[in-house]
């Protein structure tokens, strides 16, 4: 991630300071927003479901519960 919006940044400062923000540039910040909202998902879904590195594993292991019943 930090590497597209760094590179994002040197694509705009080589672009200049004036007129529009072309299409490919606009869309490499929507997929980063993109992929940055997803990545702080996933990541919140770790530590506050699971318990990911702040619980004990037996508390890891209660906080699961699988979508199927196992047969």
């Amino acid at each position: 991630m930090t590497g597209a919006y760094v590179g994002g940044f040197f694509w705009r400062h080589a672009a200049g300071t004036g007129g529009s923000v072309g299409a490919g540039m606009l869309a490499l910040s929507a997929v980063s927003l993109g992929a940055l909202g997803f990545s702080g998902y996933l990541g919140g879904k770790l530590a506050y479901r699971y318990g990911v590195r702040v619980a004990d594993e037996t508390t890891q292991a209660e906080g699961y519960a699988p979508s199927r019943p196992s047969r």
